[in-house]
């Protein structure tokens, strides 16, 4: 009898951990295979691929790069900031810029300024 009581409640703890590495596995499961799909927009793939057609076109005429520009500066509470801009910037076959496009990327430098 004392043996049947203490086999009990090692099965039911060995039930619970197989519940729960079932549940486990089966959420990380679901959490990969899904991707956010929000109404009105494409997906990633159908992105990606938009992207790689882009950029095939680009290159065959016209050769593609990102360049940051100092566009400000300024003092602000006792710092330097520096405020740089990313651009895309366009070159055809002889390395002659076609076109410069300003994107929405902005990056900050702050400077201490001692006195």
């Amino acid at each position: 009898m004392e043996n049947k009581m203490n086999i009990i409640p090692l099965f039911f703890l060995f039930m619970i951990i197989l519940l729960a590495l079932y549940l486990e596995s089966s959420s990380l499961e679901s959490l990969h295979n899904t991707e956010p799909f929000l109404i009105g927009q494409e997906s990633v793939n159908d992105a990606e691929q938009t992207m790689a057609e882009t950029k095939e076109q680009t290159n065959s005429s016209e050769e593609f790069e990102l360049d940051e520009r100092l566009i400000n500066k300024e003092v602000i509470d006792g710092y330097l900031v520096e405020t740089y801009r990313e651009y895309e910037i366009y070159k055809d076959q002889s390395g002659k810029v076609t076109k410069v496009i300003p994107t929405s990327n902005y990056n900050y430098i702050r400077y201490k300024i001692y006195n």
